[in-house]
């Protein structure tokens, strides 16, 4: 394959409003398969996680917060501890990009506390660093590209 056959412009897939988005917050295991199936649908999924180490030498990996471009998932990680392995078929699949940000730390958790390997990831915090842009953090990509204000205080 040429670099010729690849397109020059892609029009961006623009993002449906917050209230028409389903959200499901994973408990159960049947929860969790219901998510499963949906990201098995995917051609790429946004990934984040939430870790606790007060008190703690190592930490542990309280939350993932996991979307597709149709669905999101916040999924108690504590509670469904030995199903998440399940996610290697998501985790990875080539097919399937997983879009992180700044994503040293939740590579090194994924792999530490649910055996999970990132396959064909991308990080837009590196992203934005090769690209020699004027900043790197996530709310300031959300706000320069997708004119979305994020509220990191929580």
């Amino acid at each position: 394959m040429e670099v010729t056959d690849y397109p020059l412009t892609i029009e961006p897939v623009k993002y449906d409003v917050l209230e028409n988005t389903p959200f499901l917050f994973v408990e159960t295991e049947e929860q969790f398969k219901q998510m499963k199936e949906c990201l098995m649908q995917a051609k790429e999924i946004a990934v984040d996680l939430e870790h606790h180490s007060i008190r703690s030498y190592q930490g542990i990996t309280c939350l993932m917060q996991i979307s597709t471009r149709k669905e999101d998932f916040v999924v108690d990680t504590i509670k469904l501890r030995e199903q998440m392995q399940q996610l290697r078929e998501v985790f990875d699949n080539p097919d399937i990009v997983k879009v992180l940000h700044g994503s040293d730390m939740d590579v090194e958790w994924l792999q530490r506390d649910f055996g999970l390997y990132l396959v064909n990831m991308f990080d837009t915090g590196q992203a934005a660093r090769v690209l020699g842009l004027k900043g790197f953090g996530l709310a300031h990509l959300l706000l320069s590209y997708c004119k979305v204000i994020a509220d990191k205080k929580y």
